[in-house]
This record gives C-alpha cells, sequence and structure tokens, in this order.
C-alpha cells in the first residue's frame, strides 16, 4: 500500500469516527427533541403554564410546539444524511480505497444528499412554521459548495477505480 493510500485510508478513519459521533448527536438531539415537543403538547392544557409562557412574551404554546417540529426535522434530516455518511465510510474501510466504482458512485451520492437534504428540511421546517405561524427565519445551511464539490471529486475517485482496473488487466 503507498504512502498516499495509507494517509487516504487514516483520514477515512478519522472521519468515519467523526460521523460516528456526529449520528449519535444528531440522535441524541431528536429524542430531546420528540421530548420537549410531547412535554409541550402534555403541559399545553394547564392554565398555569400556559399563563408562564404567555407572560415571557416572544412565543406562545402553539409557536413553541411549531418550533420543536421543526427542531425534530432538522434533526432527522441531519441523522439521515450522517447515517449516509457514516456507511460510505465503513464501506470505504472495508474495501480498503476509496478507488473502486461503488465507492465513486456512493460519494456522488453523498453529494447530492448534501444538496438535496437542506432544501427539503427548510421547505418542511417552513410549512410547519407557517402553520404555526413563527415569525422567524429557519434556515439550515446548504451544503451546495460541499455537495459539489463531493461530486466533482467522486470523478476523480471513478478515474482512480479505472486505472487500478487498468492496472489490475495490465498485470495478467
Amino acid at each position: 500500500m503507498s504512502k498516499n493510500l495509507v494517509t487516504i485510508q487514516k483520514i477515512a478513519k478519522v472521519l468515519g469516527i467523526i460521523c460516528k459521533v456526529l449520528y449519535v448527536m444528531a440522535i441524541v438531539g431528536m429524542i430531546l427533541s420528540i421530548a420537549a415537543l410531547v412535554s409541550m403538547i402534555v403541559f399545553s392544557n394547564n392554565p398555569e403554564f400556559a399563563e408562564k409562557i404567555a407572560s415571557s412574551g416572544k412565543y406562545n404554546i402553539k409557536q413553541i410546539i411549531g418550533l420543536c417540529v421543526v427542531a425534530v426535522i432538522v434533526c432527522l434530516v441531519h441523522l439521515i444524511v450522517v447515517k449516509a455518511h457514516r456507511n460510505y465510510f465503513i464501506m470505504e474501510q472495508e474495501v480498503g480505497t476509496p478507488f473502486t466504482p461503488e465507492g465513486a458512485k456512493a460519494f456522488r451520492t453523498l453529494g447530492i444528499m448534501n444538496i438535496v437534504a437542506p432544501f427539503i428540511s427548510i421547505i418542511v421546517s417552513a410549512i410547519a412554521a407557517s402553520v404555526c405561524n413563527i415569525q422567524d427565519k429557519i434556515h439550515m445551511e446548504a451544503g451546495i459548495g460541499m455537495g459539489v464539490a463531493m461530486i466533482l471529486l467522486s470523478y476523480v475517485l471513478a478515474y482512480g477505480a479505472e486505472l487500478e482496473e487498468k492496472k489490475k488487466v495490465e498485470k495478467k
């Protein structure tokens, strides 16, 4: 194995670990968001609780429930995207190289997900915010630049896979 491939494998391993941490964080965020949503729904019928919320001034109970729904949506989208990234790095580590046709295709798919997922999250969150009359802007860092870079890099990985295949054929 070349020195560069060893470095790539180390980087992939570190990125896989980071994805695992982010995956756990997304699960925790989702659980906490759901717990907050359920709590708000349960306590919304309590007049004392409703009065405390109303006296805080910024949001009413319906808006807080809407914000909890938005948080669940954002965490779910992150969970899906991070899980896909984690699966890629697991696959890459098992194969031992990113230069495979399957790896290149998977990386291209991740690039597309990085572009599309934030828009889905923003649209669904905006609908929930509209229904609950939330005036705050809801945004998510769109991964357009990262997604485009990943798609372009996937073609480099595909080319590397072609070179690896040619190398194998020439050895025979």
